[in-house]
C-alpha cells in the first residue's frame, strides 16, 4: 500500500496524548505530521498538499463553537468547506476520527450537526471507537462502507507508572479508610460533576471527593458551593500535569464520569490504565462499548442523582477487584497496537 507522505491534523491539541500516541507509528515510518489549531494555520499547511497526502479531522469544535454566533458559525464552516474541497480537488485525502455525536455544550448546534454532515459526505476514511457508533449519531448520517472501527488505545507506557495507595493518600490528605471516587478533567457542565456532588452529599457512605481539572472560575465556584462541609473533598481547580495524574488515581477507588453526552472515553481508559474501576451512565454508546466490561459499573441515566449514590452506597462491589480487571483490559489495546492499524487505515485513504 501507498504510505501518506504529509499528513496534515487539526485540530492537533498539545495536551492530548491522544493523537501523539495515535500517529506515533505513522511518524515513526516517516510520514510527515503537520500540527495545526486555527482555520489559518490549517489553511496554509494544506495549500501545498497533494495527492498521496492526508488531512486527518478530529473535533469540529474550533470551527463551529468559537465563533460566537451562528452567523459567525456558519462563516466559519463555509470557509471550511472550501478548504477541504480544494484540497480534496487536488488529491488530498480525508480522514475523520469522530470524538463525538455533537460537539459538547455546543452553542451553534445547527452549524455543528451541518459540518459533522459535511465531513461524513467528504470523508474517505471514518474512524470510530465506540461500536454503537452509528445508532448514537442522531444529528447527520454516516455514510456505509467507510467507516472503520479501531478502539481507543489505552495509555500504557504512555504516563508515569502506578504509584503506591498509601503514599498516594498521604500526599493528598486522603483518609486511609476512605472511600474516595475521583473526577479528573476539564470541569465541564456537560461532564455532570455537579451530579457528582450531589450523589455524594446524598450517599450514607459519604465518599471522600476528589476532584482535579481546569474549569473556568464559574465551573468551579458551582462546585465549590455546592459541597457540603460535611463531605470530605480535595480540590485542585488547575490542570494536572501526566506526572501528577498517577497521585490522583492510586488515591481513588473509583472514577466517576457522570458525563451528560458520551460518545467515546479517553478519560474511562486513563483509569482503567492506572487499575480504576469506573462508573459511568447507562447510555447507549457506553453500554455498546463497555456492556461486558465488568470493571465499569452503570447507573440510571433517567435519575442521575439516587441512582449514582445507590452506586456509592453499594459496599458489595468489589472496587480493587474492578480495577485490577481494569487494568486487564487496559494490557488488550496497547497504544504501539492501535497506532499500528490507525497508520493502516492512514495508507488505505491514499491507496483507496
Amino acid at each position: 500500500m501507498t504510505r501518506p507522505g504529509t499528513i496534515v491534523v487539526f485540530p492537533a491539541y498539545d495536551d492530548n496524548p491522544f493523537l501523539r500516541l495515535l500517529l506515533s507509528v505513522a511518524k515513526e515510518r516517516e510520514s510527515r505530521i503537520v500540527s495545526t489549531v486555527t482555520l489559518d494555520e490549517l489553511e496554509a499547511a494544506l495549500k501545498p498538499l497533494g495527492a498521496g497526502d492526508v488531512l486527518h479531522w478530529n473535533w469540529v469544535a474550533q470551527v463551529t463553537q468559537k465563533p460566537r454566533t451562528p452567523w459567525g458559525a456558519k462563516r466559519s464552516v463555509d470557509r471550511t468547506l472550501r478548504m477541504i474541497d480544494a484540497a480534496k480537488g487536488r488529491g488530498v485525502r480525508l480522514v475523520w476520527t469522530l470524538h463525538n455525536t455533537l460537539s459538547h455544550d455546543a452553542r451553534n448546534a445547527a452549524q455543528d450537526a451541518r459540518l459533522h454532515q459535511e465531513l461524513a459526505d467528504r470523508a474517505d476514511v471514518i474512524h470510530v471507537m465506540n461500536r454503537a457508533t452509528e445508532s448514537a449519531v442522531t444529528d447527520f448520517t454516516l455514510p456505509e462502507g467507510r467507516i472503520r472501527y479501531l478502539p481507543h488505545p489505552s495509555y500504557v507506557g504512555v504516563y508515569p507508572p502506578a504509584v503506591d495507595r498509601d503514599r498516594a493518600r498521604e500526599r493528598l490528605g486522603v483518609a486511609a479508610d476512605a472511600f474516595a471516587v475521583l473526577a479528573l478533567g476539564h470541569m465541564k457542565r456537560y461532564k455532570g460533576v455537579l451530579d457528582l456532588v450531589d450523589a455524594a452529599a446524598a450517599a450514607e457512605r459519604s465518599p471522600t471527593l476528589l476532584l482535579a481539572g481546569q474549569g473556568t472560575p464559574a465551573d468551579w465556584k458551582a462546585i465549590d458551593s455546592r459541597i457540603p462541609s460535611s463531605l470530605q473533598s480535595v480540590r485542585n481547580p488547575s490542570y494536572v500535569p501526566d506526572g501528577e495524574a498517577p497521585w490522583w488515581f492510586a488515591a481513588a477507588d473509583a472514577v466517576v464520569l457522570p458525563y451528560r453526552r458520551i460518545l467515546n472515553s479517553g478519560s474511562a481508559m486513563l483509569a482503567a490504565t492506572f487499575a480504576t474501576a469506573v462508573v459511568m451512565p447507562d447510555e447507549p454508546a457506553v453500554v455498546g462499548e463497555y456492556g461486558d466490561q465488568d470493571w465499569v459499573v452503570t447507573f440510571d441515566r433517567d435519575d442521575r442523582v439516587r441512582s449514582l449514590a445507590a452506586v456509592l452506597d453499594d459496599t458489595s462491589i468489589g472496587w480493587a477487584a474492578k480495577g485490577s480487571r481494569a487494568a486487564a483490559f487496559a494490557a488488550t489495546l496497547p497504544p504501539r497496537e492501535i497506532a499500528e492499524r490507525f497508520d493502516d487505515l492512514l495508507c488505505e485513504a491514499v491507496s483507496g
